[in-house]
């Protein structure tokens, strides 16, 4: 039960919440923004019947105090007009809140967390309520992130209104809206480079609060925030004032480049496997807490020391941190091989596939042995059953109808080389102008999966459109440079492409960049190629992997005859029934 009872406070009027000691309705008071005032012993909200509206939507018990004598009454102190308007929409609101939400609240209000935002999205953190996910998921604007793990919720007003319905504990999100305008009309609006003294290497930015601009300049590499300076760090190289003043200028907004004379240099710019790979560890270990980051900081540094890949990196250490999760981050040295058995089957019962498995069990041994220099290691972990999946491959019309639907010749270029040479993803985005050996129709693929080098083919057909390509789109390293000069392609955009196209195509097959490699794999031993040559120009380090596309090949298919087909031919089948 609260009483509300209009109070004069910093010099307006609010609404003041009075209750005894309840932590649930303390929670519920900030959740609508209420701030507790230490002079009127209250909390309080501005006095409008927004705020009104939203009390007695939140609260299930709410009692009215009037000023002049205390009495207790059934209405607030509000003029004629606005408590008729207030009676008519809380018949409409409040019965539909109370039926479909009063059930989900109290385990969950306390629980709702809003933990900021990123680009155009709020991010809230809620466990896991099989009605409430549900209902969240239908609404427009509001996904699932993995990553985050927590829902991402569109920076719309309707957007806002209707979750926050749905949750039922009043405002969760700030009124800090996403806007999609690019022009700035005020006037005074700019942004200032100034040298950053701690290192010299980077210049600070200060800028507007745009929301368009704001989500541009996070997406520049090597792009940090400095709570000190309460600016952007961006890297002091001439490449990166010319993605500054390019911005500027889509806004419509001055530059104010307050940088010593030869402060910016080229020698200044990233390197992007130091960037890669601190971005990397900083988003791992921000996965554990204080108190066991040392486990894993232990498995990332003998990672890195052993020069294994960022992928593998990743993919150990995160293994290696749900297991820690799971055994509530107890030091893995204490733990007995039934726990850890007990973990796996646990994984496997919620439907974890074998090679994620594998995985967990490479990394366990990994830290083991490795790690805490256990080589007599002795549990015994259960290696699971690997299952087999037969890649999905296109075949030669299906790629023709694809490329046939691209209408941008870059976005054409980039699936087509990565058909002709059999390029992940990855090493189309990686690709460097100095890596295209035009002379010897070959490409050289820098530091790929398991950090190799190969070389593989360059198509004759596209020699002449890629010199074309660099005549329009020149660049001096990378061949798909992003949409920042000094930037590559994003690998999203290539997947982007690649669904556009397979959708304009009307193909019901499901096609991602990769399965282009597959089917450049497929169509090679189809034409007869030695599967050694297949296996080098693909980069697998043995030949078994190559041999999963004997196993899909539609021309070998077909040449196998079933043995039903030659007992009919031979005059051998069965006389039909009744003769």
């Amino acid at each position: 039960m609260i009483q509300l009872k209009k109070i004069f406070h910093h010099g307006e009027h609010q609404i003041g919440l009075y209750f005894g000691y309840d932590e649930e309705l303390k929670i519920k008071a900030k959740n609508i923004g209420a701030r507790w005032s230490q002079t009127c012993k209250c909390w309080y909200v501005l006095y409008n019947k927004e705020n009104y509206k939203l009390i007695l939507s939140t609260f299930d018990e709410v009692e009215i105090i009037r000023n002049e004598n205390d009495e207790r009454q059934t209405e607030p102190a509000l003029n004629e007009q606005e408590n008729v308007h207030i009676a008519e929409t809380i018949s409409e609101i409040r019965p539909t809140i109370e039926s479909e939400h009063k059930e989900l609240i109290p385990e969950i209000a306390s629980k709702i967390v809003f933990t900021g935002s990123i680009g155009k999205y709020w991010i809230l953190k809620i466990p896991y309520q099989k009605e409430l996910t549900t209902k969240l998921m239908d609404v427009k604007g509001v996904y699932w992130n993995k990553r985050h793990k927590a829902f991402f919720v569109l920076r719309h007003v309707n957007v806002k209104i209707k979750v926050e319905a749905l949750l039922g504990v009043g405002a969760v999100f700030p009124e800090e809206y996403y806007n999609l305008e690019t022009i700035v009309s005020n006037p005074n609006t700019f942004i200032e480079l100034k040298e950053y003294v701690t290192d010299k290497k980077w210049m600070i930015m200060s800028c507007p609060p745009v929301p368009y601009l704001l989500e541009q300049v996070k997406r520049w590499e090597g792009s940090r925030y400095s709570k000190t300076n309460k600016a952007y760090l961006l890297t002091a190289t001439p490449a990166m004032l010319e993605n500054v003043q390019k911005l500027a200028d889509e806004l419509n907004i001055s530059v104010y480049n307050k940088l010593p004379a030869k402060y910016l240099s080229k020698y200044k710019a990233l390197n992007r496997k130091e960037t890669q790979f601190r971005n990397l560890k900083l988003d791992l270990l921000q996965q554990i807490p204080e108190m066991a980051r040392s486990y894993s900081l232990a498995m990332i540094d003998y990672l890195m020391a052993q020069n294994y890949s960022a992928n593998t990196i990743k993919n150990y250490t995160n293994s290696f941190n749900l297991f820690l999760r799971i055994n509530d981050y107890q030091n893995p040295d204490t733990l007995t091989e039934m726990q850890v058995v007990r973990h796996l089957a646990g994984m496997t019962e919620k439907g974890l596939s074998a090679s994620s498995l594998a995985m967990l069990v490479n990394s366990l041994l990994y830290y083991f042995r490795t790690v805490l220099k256990r080589d007599s290691f002795e549990i015994k972990l259960p290696r699971p059953r690997k299952e087999h999946h037969l890649p999905s491959v296109l075949t030669a019309e299906e790629c023709f109808s694809i490329f046939r639907n691209i209408d941008n010749p870059k976005h054409k270029l980039l699936l087509l080389i990565g058909y002709g040479a059999g390029l992940r993803r990855s090493e189309i985005v990686s690709l460097k102008w100095a890596d295209i050996l035009f002379e010897e129709y070959q490409i050289h693929v820098k530091q790929a999966k398991g950090n190799k080098d190969r070389m593989v083919m360059l198509p004759y057909s596209i020699v002449a459109y890629l010199q074309d390509y660099r005549k329009f789109y020149p660049s001096d390293d990378w061949v798909f440079e992003g949409q920042y000069k000094g930037e590559a392609l994003s690998g999203r955009t290539v997947q982007q492409v690649m669904h556009d196209a397979v959708v304009k195509a009307g193909l019901e097959k499901k096609a991602t960049v990769h399965t282009l490699r597959h089917s450049f794999a497929t169509h090679l031993l189809e034409s007869g190629t030695d599967i050694r040559y297949i296996q080098q120009l693909m980069g697998h380090s043995s030949i078994k992997t190559t041999m999963i596309y004997t196993h899909i090949t539609p021309k070998a298919e077909r040449k196998i005859v079933s043995p039903l087909d030659n007992l009919v031919q031979s005059n051998l089948a069965p006389k039909k029934i009744g003769k």
